[in-house]
């Protein structure tokens, strides 16, 4: 490896292993581990990618404990305060927290409805039109669920080609909101989207969606 990479890799927080390992196998657990070597004192920002990261991995108990370990103080600065709370939001939908995910969503929603609809932040509305959806789902708000719901569907026509994304938290607000039924009904399909989409970067990434998709069923 290059200076020039060796460069780019620190200006990104990365490692070569860092990158090798998410090319081949996605976000993982040998993931998580080669980033804790290269971080032993982890920065806001790195602590808050550890955290998104679990959450992915379905890891929420660590993902709190990390976000405990960021002070007030170091939210300065609107993107942090939305990667923040936004993380915080996913962290209790995957626990089942309704009553603690709606508070934090019903404090800061009008800041993240706005941060995320400016145009420098738009392409990364998604994960919070999710988090928005099924925090209003498991909350017994559909109609709120449901208008969060066409953002997320508005935001995947520009920034996800897939289309799956809003496809995922359709089932998810139905499981969320008690219809296990009709999600697993309506689970099928997105399936079989996964599946038969042959346009993915990586190699991991179908049975990535799958394991979200199953995720959302649970």
């Amino acid at each position: 490896m290059g200076l020039k990479e060796k460069i780019m890799y620190k200006l990104m927080g990365t490692t070569e292993e860092i990158e090798n390992i998410y090319k081949e196998k996605g976000f993982c657990d040998e993931w998580v581990e080669a980033f804790k070597a290269a971080h032993p004192r982890m920065a806001f920002m790195d602590k808050f990618r550890l955290a998104d990261v679990y959450n992915t991995l379905g890891r929420y108990s660590e993902a709190e404990s990390l976000l405990k370990e960021i002070h007030v103080f170091q939210l300065t600065g609107d993107l942090k305060l939305a990667m923040y709370y936004n993380t915080l939001l996913c962290t209790y939908v995957g626990q089942k927290r309704a009553e603690d995910a709606m508070e934090v969503f019903k404090k800061w929603q009008r800041f993240l409805d706005t941060f995320f609809s400016s145009a420098s932040f738009e392409k990364f509305a998604i994960s919070y039109y999710d988090n928005a959806a099924a925090v209003l789902a498991m909350n017994g708000e559909i109609k709120g669920a449901a208008q969060y719901l066409e953002m997320e569907k508005q935001s995947a026509q520009k920034y996800d080609k897939t289309g799956i994304y809003p496809m995922i938290t359709y089932v998810r607000m139905l499981a969320l909101s008690g219809d296990q039924e009709l999600a697993k009904e309506e689970a099928e399909p997105v399936r079989e989207r996964i599946k038969s989409w042959d346009q993915y970067r990586y190699s991991w990434e179908k049975d990535s969606f799958l394991n979200i998709l199953d995720k959302a069923l649970k």
